[in-house]
Order: C-alpha cells, then sequence, then structure tokens
C-alpha cells in the first residue's frame, strides 16, 4: 500500500512514515492479523466476504450460505488433561498453551491450518482440490459424503496428506522434550504434576490424533454478540472418532481409508492396516447388513513409531571422550549406563523433573539445531553432562542426578516438504524396531486376515507372536476380542466392526 501511494503522490516513504495514515494503516493491519489469529483459518474467508459486502450497519451478515471444502482434517487431544487441570490449577494455560504452539507450528510449516482450540483438543485443516466444491445452502450440501468407501473424489495434488501424516510425526517427536512443557511453570506447579503422572509411562505430554479426509460446510456460527468460524460436517466428526478409537487401539494416531489413499505410494507402504469397521448412522443401525454397504466401510490405518529409539543411549554415541577420570564421574558414568534413556529421570518423590540447575548453567550450549538428528542430539547432551559430572557437584550419591536434554526449536514459518525426510537418521530410526529381526507387519497382517477369516486358531498364534516381541495395541484388543469368545468366532460374526 505504501509504495501504491508514494507512486501516485509525491511524498517519498520516509515522509508518509510520519503520517497520521501511517499509523492508521499499520494499526488496521496489526487488527486483521489478531482477527486472522482468533477467527482461524475458516474465519478469513468470513471475514473478507463480510467486508467486500459494504458498509451497512450490520456488517457481518448470518443469513448467507456456507461454502463446501474438501479438506484433511487432523483431530488431536490431550490425554489425561482432568489431571493436569488438577495439579496446575491456574497454570493449566502456560502448560496446554506450550502444547498448542508445538501442534500450530508444526502444522503451519508443512501447509495446515489451525481451526478451532476445544480446550484439551486441536482441530487442523489442509485444503485439498476437489472438483466438485461449490457453494451450497441449507440441506442442499450432500452431508452424508463419507468417503468411506472409493467413492472420494478429490485429490492432494500437493502432497497435503502426506505433509498432514508428517506433522503429526513430527509432534510425536517433539512431545518427548518434557523439559520444554514445563520449564515457565512455577516449582509447585511443575512438580505437582509430575508427581501427578509418575505412574504414566512416556513423556509428561502424550496426545491422540485422528486423521480423515472428507468434505465439510465453512462458515460462521452464532449471532451479531458472538460467532464462531467452523466446519461443519461427519468429516469432522470422523476425525474426532479416529482420535478417540486410538485409545481402544492402544496407538498414538489413527488415519481413515480415505486419508490413506491420498497419501503417495511410499508412505501408503509404510502405513499399517489395523482393522476395518462399518460407519452406521442411526437410522439404519437396526437394519440388516448387506453387501451394499461395503462403500460405508472404513478401513483404519496407523504409522508405527518408536520414538524411545532416539533417546537411548548408544554404546558407540557414549563412548564419546570426556576427559574426566575422577571417581564422581566414574560414579555418574555407571548410573547413566544403567538408565540408557537419556529423557527418563529418576527422583525420590517424581519421574521427571524440570532440570533448571543444569540449564542455568548450560543454557543454550547446545541447540538442537535443524541439520542435527535428534539422536546427535542426545549423544551431544549425554556427553556434555558426563563433562559437567567431572566438576564433583553432580557425582554425590546425596545429589539428585541432572540429565539435560537437547533444546526444542520449532519451526517459525512455511518448511519445503522433501520426500527424502522419511528416508533421514531420525526416520530410520523410529521404523528399525519392526523392520529388523522380525517381520512385525507381515505377522499381523496374517493374523488379522486369519481373524476376519474366522481361522481363529492361527490368528491367535500370529498375535502372541507378535506380543512376544512388541507391545503392540492392535494385537492385545484382536487377542482379547478371541479370549472373550472362548476362541470361537459367534454365528453372527462379520469381518469389520460396526460403530
Amino acid at each position: 500500500e505504501e509504495d501504491e501511494v508514494s507512486k501516485n503522490s509525491r511524498w517519498t516513504k520516509e515522509v508518509l512514515k510520519g503520517m497520521e495514515t501511517h499509523f492508521l494503516m499499520s494499526t488496521i493491519l496489526r487488527i486483521g492479523s489478531l482477527m486472522k489469529v482468533g477467527f482461524g483459518s475458516a474465519g478469513v474467508e468470513i471475514i473478507r466476504s463480510s467486508l467486500q459486502r459494504g458498509q451497512s450497519k450490520n456488517v457481518l451478515n448470518l443469513d448467507t450460505k456456507g461454502s463446501s471444502v474438501s479438506c484433511v482434517f487432523l483431530f488431536c487431544d490431550i490425554r489425561q488433561f482432568t489431571d493436569a487441570t488438577e495439579s496446575l490449577q491456574e497454570e493449566v494455560f502456560v502448560f496446554t498453551n506450550r502444547i498448542a504452539a508445538v501442534v500450530h507450528s508444526i502444522c503451519h510449516a508443512y501447509g495446515g491450518s489451525a481451526n478451532k482450540n476445544i480446550g484439551d483438543a486441536f482441530l487442523l485443516s489442509w485444503l485439498l482440490e476437489d472438483e466438485n466444491t461449490k457453494q451450497i445452502s441449507g440441506s442442499s450440501m450432500a452431508l452424508h459424503n463419507h468417503s468411506f468407501g472409493n467413492k472420494a473424489n478429490f485429490t492432494a495434488k500437493n502432497k497435503q496428506a502426506d505433509k498432514a501424516l508428517l506433522a503429526v510425526v513430527k509432534i510425536c517427536l517433539a512431545l518427548y522434550y518434557d523439559e520444554y512443557y514445563i520449564e515457565n511453570m512455577s516449582q509447585v506447579a511443575s512438580d505437582a504434576l509430575l508427581e501427578k503422572l509418575s505412574g504414566r509411562k512416556g513423556p509428561i505430554v502424550q496426545m491422540g490424533f485422528g486423521l480423515h479426509a472428507g468434505t465439510a460446510v465453512q462458515g460462521a456460527i452464532g449471532s451479531q454478540r458472538k460467532i464462531d468460524a467452523t466446519y461443519v460436517s461427519e468429516s469432522v466428526e470422523l476425525a474426532e472418532f479416529l482420535e478417540s478409537s486410538t485409545k481402544k487401539y492402544g496407538l498414538k494416531m489413527l488415519m481413515s481409508g480415505s486419508f490413506h489413499r491420498l497419501l503417495k505410494e511410499d508412505n501408503r507402504r509404510r502405513c499399517r492396516k489395523i482393522d476395518q469397521i462399518l460407519m452406521q448412522n442411526d437410522e439404519n443401525e437396526n437394519d440388516e447388513i448387506g453387501f451394499d454397504d461395503n462403500d460405508n466401510i472404513m478401513e483404519l490405518f496407523t504409522f508405527d513409531m518408536d520414538i524411545d529409539a532416539l533417546w537411548a543411549a548408544k554404546k558407540d554415541k557414549d563412548n564419546l571422550d570426556t576427559n574426566s577420570d575422577t571417581d564422581s564421574s566414574k560414579g555418574f558414568k555407571g548410573d547413566f549406563e544403567k538408565k540408557p534413556s537419556v529423557r527418563h529421570i529418576t527422583f525420590p518423590n517424581s519421574r521427571r523433573r524440570s532440570m533448571k540447575k543444569l540449564g542455568q548453567e548450560n543454557q543454550h550450549s547446545e541447540e538442537l539445531k535443524p541439520n542435527r538428528s535428534m539422536a546427535e542430539s542426545a549423544a551431544v547432551a549425554a556427553a556434555s553432562i558426563n563433562s559437567v559430572a567431572g566438576s564433583g557437584d553432580l557425582g554425590r550419591k546425596d545429589e539428585t542426578t541432572y540429565r539435560r536434554s537437547p533444546e526444542l526449536v520449532l519451526p517459525t514459518g512455511p518448511t519445503l516438504y522433501n520426500a527424502n525426510i522419511w528416508l533421514n537418521e531420525d526416520m530410520r530410526k523410529i521404523r528399525e524396531k519392526f523392520s529388523k529381526d522380525f517381520p512385525f507387519f507381515q505377522k499381523f497382517n496374517s493374523g488379522l486376515q486369519s481373524y476376519y477369516a474366522k481361522e481363529w486358531d492361527y490368528a491367535k498364534q500370529c498375535f502372541e507372536t507378535v506380543i512376544e516381541k512388541f507391545d503392540d495395541g492392535p494385537s492385545r484388543y484382536f487377542l482379547k476380542q478371541i479370549q472373550d469368545n472362548n476362541g470361537v468366532p459367534p454365528p453372527n460374526f462379520l469381518p469389520y466392526g460396526t460403530t
């Protein structure tokens, strides 16, 4: 705008900056930015269209049509949020906003848009190309376009599905940086949270993720006094359903078949089918199930990750020269070898604790650089800890053992997507467990197909073999189904679940 004004007048940019119009323009831009943050991705179009209609008294017209959009929807939820609220009280907002910063920044970096924050949950979207997208009104929208089966008519020309899946993987990696989520809390609040979650394995922050691709209505809901810009569709509800189903299957994420089909072939192969279910509406819940219902069968997939492998202390990484031969250093090294995880910290009264003492001494000495893998950063952190231990302060038995985590660095803008990122060191590490020395995917798939074919004896054998090697939630789920029916398929057994 300044360039246009300067071009059509005699005023230079320096002169314009001192005028009241410049301050007005800056203020309007700031207000617009705040409105964009407040209304989310769906609200931007609503605000734009309302301003273009004119300058009537009621600029916001809520009697207008919505618009049909095809999107990848990501619904994610914070686990045990009630416990966190009870422990943190007023500081729960510090905790939640830290998580929101991770989720929103990573999704935005890979082309996603934040739409709604629902206390302990977040809804995000990636816009898809749909030839049939058009403006709709009222009941004329075919909201029952679930795209469970093979009727999906949208595409992901810009790899939106692959970016969404990568964003979820990156978020899961970021959730393991325990210190990031509690460093701005008071000591009382962080101790209360750690004590509350002391009986749970894994990182402090744990989340479930549901990914689904479908059609939704984008519009404003409310009145002149308060509106919410959002998406309305069963596709959004299905993304939430997938997230809630992760608890049943013991997984971090679930994705629908319609989302899975949008992935590139290499990424489709990396995913594992864990079940298939028939989606029934309330009106046909009691109807007899027939072959025509195959279009309403939704396949469920997951992307298996062993994130703990990134934080495990490798012997070849731990043998870095620490230049310390003191007795205290040797004592600390022995403790470190007994507990190979760099991240997990054991304390007298809680499972984890913020490492502020060491962080104050070496606050920014080793950041997690973009070109450094997570495993390398963990190894560097371990080496720095051993060198600090040589001072004697950390090696005494009566002192708490501190271990410094690498610092979490979040993206601040768009990130260029490259398919080779699925082959980097971190990705190979979190997937190595499932392809090394044991045919994990083949054995589970054999069990799943045998389960569908009512060959439960062989299915039970496959699932038990998997559980012996892995802590696999879907295998436990199907094994329980077999045990609950005494190993015999019921007479009305169907090769899919119903919901």
